[in-house]
């Protein structure tokens, strides 16, 4: 009985450690880097095996408000590059990015701003999102799962992965 309890804590002993370093070999997310906009290319795992590159994307438009003046809007996106346009691709469809959450932050009129959209296939992204004028600061979050989710911005445990990247954005000229 001993030996196997012994054999049964040597498993799982092993099995923390090999995940452990496992967690602490995986390559350092740029995510704590701040990048100009307008784009970032990152190489994911993708849940088939490989990866992918997907653009993370953040910049300012102007876009009409209801005094009708143009003002500043952000547009902020991420999209799977290895997915063709305009092509039914099955593991397009099967691996979707399920949500993307953007948060911005006006660093010249600090007034903040944060949206949710869920998406079914390779591309996520808000556009027009009215900010004021002003530098932003965006970060990008993006889930991308193998199994559908009912929660925005929520994966399912297994063949799954999240990633955010953050943006500084300059003020736009509306």
């Amino acid at each position: 009985m001993t030996t196997i309890r012994r054999s049964i804590g040597l498993a799982c002993a092993t099995g923390l450690v090999a995940g452990g370093a496992v967690v602490a070999g995986a390559p350092m997310a740029s995510a704590q880097v701040w990048h100009d906009s307008p784009a970032w290319d990152v190489r994911l795992p993708y849940p088939l095996g490989g990866e992918h590159t997907i653009r993370f994307g953040a910049f300012t438009t102007c876009k009409l408000g209801g005094d009708g003046e143009f003002h500043q809007a952000l547009s902020a996106h991420a999209r799977d590059l290895d997915q063709p346009i305009g092509s039914f691709d099955f593991s397009a469809a099967l691996f979707p990015f399920n949500s993307a959450t953007v948060k911005w932050h006006n660093t010249d009129t600090n007034v903040r701003g944060a949206q949710t959209v869920q998406s079914t296939g390779p591309e996520v992204g808000i556009g027009g999102a009215f900010t004021g004028h002003g530098r932003l600061a965006v970060t990008i979050t993006t889930s991308k799962s193998a199994l559908p989710t009912l929660a925005p911005g929520s994966v399912a445990p297994l063949a799954s992965v999240t990633h955010t990247e953050r943006f500084l954005v300059p003020a736009g000229s509306c």
